[in-house]
């Protein structure tokens, strides 16, 4: 099988591959559309992470890939109904760095709530701001709401737990009789409930139509003061311009 990779992949993971298959690696060819258009046309599967965009003139030009591998779980680079139609299988890497993003979440509101790193250049020039360093906040008994639970929200929410917060969720796909809520302590809420009452509020959906600017100005007022929120999903499920006001 003859396999292209398109933008960066774990050396090791492009070894075992290798070992079985006739791999062309290029980290960089995301970035060379005609040479990437060429080998296109001899690989029976393409691997990308985010930036390789498989629709139109790329997509025609797979004229002999079954498969189409994502180092990642985000599909708004892919044209995958187009793939579908096409006989390609899409298979992106769901879980694979769901304890990554979860503990990364983890990290950033204990980070943010505890506020020490802003006092970083006050330190670092020989002062000691006790004042400002003993305003942060705990991260016990605090809210935190998850918006998406799929499997990087739910492995969110399980840390979260361990560190005594209370954790509510809010996904479009489920309601409040999915059985996960009840499995794992977590409470569902409406989407708007859970933004006026969490400390933290967390993204875990995909860029989609539905959710293009989703968190917008109107949500962001409607947080607590002082509320953190953490996107690790897309940038633009966020309104970007109303972050920024």
């Amino acid at each position: 099988m003859k396999i292209l990779i398109s933008e960066f992949m774990d050396e090791r993971a492009v070894a075992q591959l290798a070992a079985k298959h006739d791999v062309a690696y290029a980290p960089t060819l995301v970035d060379d559309m005609p040479t990437l258009i060429a080998q296109a046309a001899q690989a029976d599967a393409l691997i990308v992470r985010n930036r390789t965009q498989v629709r139109g003139e790329l997509l025609a030009a797979l004229t002999r890939c079954k498969v189409i591998g994502r180092l990642g779980v985000g599909l708004d680079n892919i044209d995958v109904t187009a793939c579908e139609a096409r006989g390609m299988a899409v298979i992106p890497a769901t879980g694979a760095n769901a304890l990554s993003v979860a503990e990364y979440v983890i990290t950033t509101s204990m980070m943010l709530q505890r506020g020490a790193f802003t006092s970083t250049a006050a330190v670092a020039n020989g002062q000691w701001p006790r004042g400002a360093l003993g305003n942060g906040r705990e991260t016990a008994g605090k809210i935190l709401g998850i918006i998406g639970f799929g499997s990087i929200g739910r492995t969110t929410a399980r840390l979260a737990q361990g560190l005594g917060m209370q954790v509510i969720a809010f996904d479009a796909m489920l309601d409040a009789d999915t059985p996960v809520f009840q499995e794992t302590g977590v409470k569902y809420v409406g989407l708007q409930e859970l933004i006026m009452q969490s400390d933290v509020v967390t993204l875990h959906v995909p860029l989609v139509d539905a959710t293009r600017g989703l968190f917008d100005a109107a949500c962001i007022a409607s947080m607590k003061p002082g509320a953190i929120l953490i996107n690790t999903s897309r940038g633009h499920i966020v309104d970007l311009p109303a972050v920024a006001a």
